[in-house]
């Protein structure tokens, strides 16, 4: 038997509510991973998603007490409507430092300021829960919508790591942004 252990951050904003992934909501995040080839740079995985990829992905999370895989919802007259996943990490060694490892958000949701209300509401979280003092993300090189929009975020250059991930056949430079929280 599995013990939760996952870093909970449930939370509601005016705007929507944070909720840990339960096995009740595989179908719908598969389905928001599955939504298009774009997908590809939130996920690293270079062909469309399984429900065991998801499982899989639940598993790590659900056994670590760091890590976090959080839903976020929109209240549609009482009924919870998945529009986006988040998953990251507090580091082990570090704890005021964290890892967003993906973002996702519903296609008829994006460009809203959705994902951007979403990772300021993250950090805020982290900072006045946890004490995070500074939030790293991992982006494909050719990701150049991702890199604007973690640059929107105030995140900055930290490092490549080049030929780091695999995709599509062909090795992909990955880069570090960094974000310090006051």
């Amino acid at each position: 038997m599995w013990v939760n252990k996952m870093l909970s951050l449930n939370y509601q904003s005016d705007n929507f509510i944070f909720r840990d992934i339960t096995k009740e909501d595989f179908a719908d995040v598969l389905n928001l991973y599955n939504q298009n080839d774009q997908n590809i740079y939130a996920t690293g995985i270079d062909r469309r998603m399984s429900y065991n990829d998801i499982n899989e992905k639940y598993l790590e999370v659900l056994v670590n007490s760091h890590e976090f895989f959080t839903g976020i919802f929109l209240d549609k007259d009482g009924y919870l409507q998945l529009i986006g996943v988040i998953k990251g990490r507090i580091d082990y060694e570090n704890s005021e430092e964290a890892w967003i490892s993906s973002i996702l958000v519903d296609n008829r949701y994006q460009r809203q300021g959705i994902g951007t209300t979403a990772v300021e509401t993250l950090i805020d979280i982290l900072n006045k829960n946890y004490d995070v003092k500074r939030l790293y993300i991992g982006i494909i090189a050719g990701n150049s919508i991702g890199r604007h929009f973690w640059q929107k975020l105030d995140f900055c250059y930290f490092r490549t790591i080049e030929q780091y991930i695999m995709l599509n056949t062909l090795a992909e430079d990955f880069i570090i942004m960094k974000r310090e929280i006051m």
